[in-house]
């Protein structure tokens, strides 16, 4: 069973349903409600583009290519072509890609059976039989001001350190690390990394992580999957237990019982400015929150052309276009 009904299974009071039905919910007084169909410009999936998966897992863009991970390969469009390399046309070691980071020239992505250095060329491919990564299966990628690449690994393979010559593993056994099961590693401002763990977040400033979980913090649930930071080193944190919001003293979290998300299952944050923050969740589409306005506008299969409730990443490309990873197929807005 995919780990995310199993997280919704064990939900305490079962709020919402197992099924993947858009989750209807009272609207508050500051939650926008949208009716117009036609908020997502362009709906890309297998039949009107050149996907051959409708399971988009992650995006990322430079300034005129768009790299998306898909459950059947990586696949590039500059706005006309569509290309996909698979583990049948090119060197790619899985065709389940899970993550992608850019890097100058090159191109990491992190597939079921290792990693992949990839220059537009050839292909690199680093796994548990030839270097030190401890685990093939690569969730999520980051690349610090340093240029060291780190890579968190799905449970079992902890938080990797690679400057592009020596391995440094970093595991719950070995460090203060608080669980093998990396979902997302970001880069704050001052250098220190945050790491989404299945037990809290931690921060390592090169010497030690520093743990925040249910247990020790208001940090509302500890199966945490993403952390997004703005321009003020502001953490914005995605988790079972909602959005939460910590600028390094205080905590707020935002919930389906105080605010107007309709559903505490973050899966993603993207930040636009420093105040206008994109929500993706396991079931109800996406929620776009004015942090100053204190408004919320939900978007959602029920009251869009949104193709899919189930959101893996919400990327914004350099003209701004929020492109969104469903388990159906690319939405840009």
């Amino acid at each position: 069973m995919n780990i995310k009904y199993l997280y919704i299974l064990f939900i305490p009071f079962l709020l919402f349903s197992c099924s993947k039905e858009a989750i209807v919910t009272p609207i508050s007084e500051e939650e926008t409600t949208v009716t117009q169909n036609d908020v997502f410009s362009q709906i890309y999936n297998t039949t009107n583009g050149g996907l051959m998966d409708n399971m988009i897992n992650d995006i990322k863009h430079t300034s005129t290519i768009t790299k998306i991970a898909t459950d059947n390969g990586y696949t590039t469009f500059d706005g006309t072509t569509w290309n996909t390399l698979t583990s049948s046309n090119s060197s790619l070691p899985s065709n389940k890609v899970n993550c992608i980071k850019v890097d100058g020239t090159n191109t990491w992505i992190g597939t079921d059976n290792g990693l992949v250095k990839y220059n537009g060329t050839s292909m690199t491919i680093y796994n548990t039989s030839n270097s030190s990564l401890p685990l093939n299966k690569i969730r999520s990628l980051e690349i610090d001001a340093a240029n060291n690449l780190w890579v968190g690994s799905f449970n079992g393979g902890g938080l990797s350190k690679f400057d592009g010559s020596n391995w440094t593993v970093y595991t719950p056994g070995n460090s203060n690390l608080p669980n093998n099961s990396i979902a997302s590693i970001t880069k704050d401002n001052t250098g220190n990394i945050w790491v989404a763990t299945a037990n809290g977040i931690s921060m390592f400033d090169g010497a030690n992580f520093i743990n925040y979980q249910a247990s020790n913090s208001p940090l509302p649930n500890s199966n945490v999957y993403t952390i997004a930071i703005d321009n003020n080193n502001i953490k914005w944190i995605g988790s079972n237990g909602g959005l939460t919001r910590f600028d390094n003293t205080n905590w707020q979290t935002y919930d389906m019982q105080n605010s107007g998300l309709p559903l505490n299952l973050v899966r993603t944050i993207a930040i636009e400015g420093n105040t206008n923050i994109w929500i993706g969740m396991a079931g109800q589409g996406i929620v776009n929150f004015d942090y100053n306005a204190n408004s919320w506008t939900h978007y959602n299969t029920n009251n869009s052309n949104l193709q899919n409730n189930y959101i893996n990443q919400i990327t914004i490309a350099p003209n701004n276009k929020k492109w969104l990873s469903t388990e159906n197929g690319i939405a840009i807005k």
